[in-house]
Formats: structure tokens, C-alpha cells, sequence
């Protein structure tokens, strides 16, 4: 018996905690606020009967209480008209809605009695429901408060596990290798650069020799035309020197 009732003790736990997950304590507020609000109507309706009942023996208390006058008035008229036994018979008649007035008084106070007591019954309870919406109010901010902060806790936690967080070193050292490596490839850009400039150096400067070869072709048209110069004056000066012959 002791294992069986241990098994079971286990089995009604953990239905409990199961259905303590399940329970939404906003929807039990609300849930206990309509079944007090049914209550409150149910406890109206019948409230009613009663103090209905009241207001007809009250009612009651005072048609007894004038028929107790009017016979009151009837004796005093028959006994001035000497006639004691109509006087008899009106007396009688008092007589009766006297009591009948003293039974409705005792039953009003007893009514009366019970009709305050459900009125200050009724006002319990339509307080109980006043403060029960208004802790409500105050639970339905209390709670989502809590939601929303075990959402975003729940966020932080599992972004700060081990499984799912990001190794920011390792990521730092990827950064500063890709950044070595692009260093590394402009250093190689700037050597293949330099070597070009000195190649540079030694390439033929097309301009440069252009130039020479005017130079030079301009040198040669002057001689030429130096050189010819100086051969048309030696043929004018043999002119000179054979006409000059002749004349002797």
C-alpha cells in the first residue's frame, strides 16, 4: 500500500504542476468575477422575494391598524347611541385587527430583520466584486509586466548560452587575417609598381628619339646647303680669276 499510495501521490503532483502551468491566473480572475456576478444576481432575485414580503406586511400592518381605528370609532358611535350590541360586535371587531396587527408587527420585524440583512449581505458582496475587479486590473498589469519581462529575460539567456553565443575573438581574429591578407596583396601591388617605374627607365622614349632623328636631319640639310654654298662661290671665284687671266 505504501508504494501504490507514493505512485499516486506522484501522479496527482504532477497533474497538478501540469495544470498549474496550464492555468492562466488572468482567466481565473475573470472566471471569479462572473461566478460572483451570477452570484450577486442570484442572490437579487431571491433578495426580492423577501423584501417583497416586507413591503406587503407592512402593507398588512396598516389596513389592520385602520380597521382597529374605524371599530375604535364604531363602539364609541354605538355605546352614544346606547346600543351595546352593536357596540359588542364593533369592539370585537378591534379586538381582532388588534391582533391581527400585533402578529403582522412581529412577522414584519422578523422579515425586517432578514431583509437587512440580506441588503448588507448584497453590499458584502457587491464590494467583494468591486475590489476583486479592481485587483484584477492590477493582476492584468502585474502580469504581463511579468511576461514580457520573462520573454526578454528568456531572449538574453539564450543568446548568452554557450550553444548559441558568438565567439567574438574568433571573429576578431577572421576580421585581422582578411585584413593582413588585403595589406599583404596592396604591398605586393606596390612592388609590381615599383618595378614597372624602373622599367620604365630603361623603355625607348619614342618623343625623345623623334626628336633626335629632326635633329640630326635638320644638321645635314644645313651642311648641305652650307656645302653647296661654298661650292657655287669657289666656281664664281675661278670665274673671276680665268676672265681675269684673259684680260692680261
Amino acid at each position: 500500500m505504501g508504494v501504490f499510495s507514493r505512485i499516486s501521490n506522484m501522479f496527482k503532483s504532477k497533474v497538478n504542476n501540469a495544470l498549474d502551468n496550464m492555468e492562466n491566473p488572468i482567466e481565473l480572475l475573470d472566471q471569479k468575477v462572473r461566478t460572483m456576478e451570477e452570484n450577486l444576481n442570484n442572490a437579487k432575485l431571491s433578495s426580492a422575494q423577501i423584501l417583497g414580503n416586507v413591503h406587503e406586511i407592512e402593507k398588512k400592518m396598516n389596513v389592520a391598524k385602520q380597521e382597529s381605528k374605524d371599530y375604535d370609532e364604531k363602539v364609541k358611535l354605538a355605546l352614544s347611541k346606547n346600543n351595546e350590541e352593536l357596540a359588542k360586535k364593533a369592539l370585537q371587531r378591534k379586538l381582532d385587527a388588534d391582533k391581527k396587527f400585533d402578529s403582522l408587527k412581529a412577522s414584519y420585524g422578523e422579515a425586517y430583520k432578514k431583509a437587512e440583512t440580506i441588503k448588507e449581505n448584497l453590499r458584502a458582496l457587491e464590494e467583494e466584486i468591486q475590489k476583486t475587479r479592481s485587483y484584477r486590473d492590477e493582476a492584468v498589469a502585474r502580469f504581463n509586466n511579468a511576461e514580457a519581462t520573462k520573454q526578454v529575460n528568456e531572449i538574453l539567456a539564450n543568446v548568452q548560452t554557450k550553444t548559441n553565443s558568438i565567439n567574438i575573438d574568433d571573429i576578431e581574429r577572421k576580421i585581422q587575417k582578411k585584413e593582413s591578407l588585403a595589406e599583404g596583396l596592396g604591398d605586393l601591388k606596390k612592388v609590381d609598381t615599383l618595378e614597372d617605374e624602373f622599367k620604365k627607365l630603361g623603355d625607348t622614349n619614342l618623343d625623345a628619339e623623334l626628336a633626335k632623328y629632326k635633329n640630326t636631319s635638320n644638321t645635314s640639310t644645313t651642311q648641305a646647303t652650307t656645302s653647296n654654298s661654298t661650292n657655287e662661290v669657289d666656281l664664281e671665284l675661278e670665274k673671276y680669276k680665268q676672265s681675269q687671266k684673259e684680260e692680261n
